[in-house]
């Protein structure tokens, strides 16, 4: 049987239990959406470096690998704002042209040659206690080249 004076002990024990687990909750719930923000910011990445090889894929190459320079501007611009021009926003903050890396061409053979495109993107977290401040994301994609070999005259 419960008397006046147990109840009156047990006061505001609700309050000191919720003052206890709130921390952990809000460091579950942080860690939760900054997750979420890498995770999509990785994505966009992955999607923009996947577009930017499909177009230098069909560019034109050397038989030696060397990339022309208009394509390979067009695809950088392509990689950050999603148009061979260069306008528009970045598809994610602080992403520039220079940012974004197209090595030589690989030579398998005269006939066969695989193009890469990536990029370093130095992400910075909102909550810098959940995640780590230095962090880069760096896609990259390869690709069968499809497109002309040779340089026009």
């Amino acid at each position: 049987m419960w008397t006046k004076s147990k109840v009156r002990s047990e006061k505001g024990v609700e309050l000191i239990e919720f003052a206890l687990v709130l921390p952990l909750l809000l460091l579950l719930c942080l860690g939760v959406i900054e997750f979420g923000r890498a995770y999509y910011t990785y994505n966009i990445l992955t999607k923009a470096v996947r577009d930017g090889a499909r177009y230098l894929s069909t560019g034109m190459v050397t038989s030696t690998g060397t990339i022309d320079t208009t394509i390979a501007n067009q695809t950088r611009n392509i990689v950050v704002y999603g148009t061979i021009t260069n306008t528009g926003n970045p598809k994610v903050p602080d992403l520039t042209t220079a940012q974004v890396t197209l090595p030589a061409a690989t030579v398998v053979t005269a006939s066969e040659q695989y193009v890469t495109v990536g990029v370093n993107y130095p992400y910075v977290p909102l909550f810098r206690l959940i995640m780590p401040s230095a962090m880069t994301f760096s896609p990259k994609v390869t690709m069968l080249f499809v497109g002309r070999i040779g340089f026009p005259s």
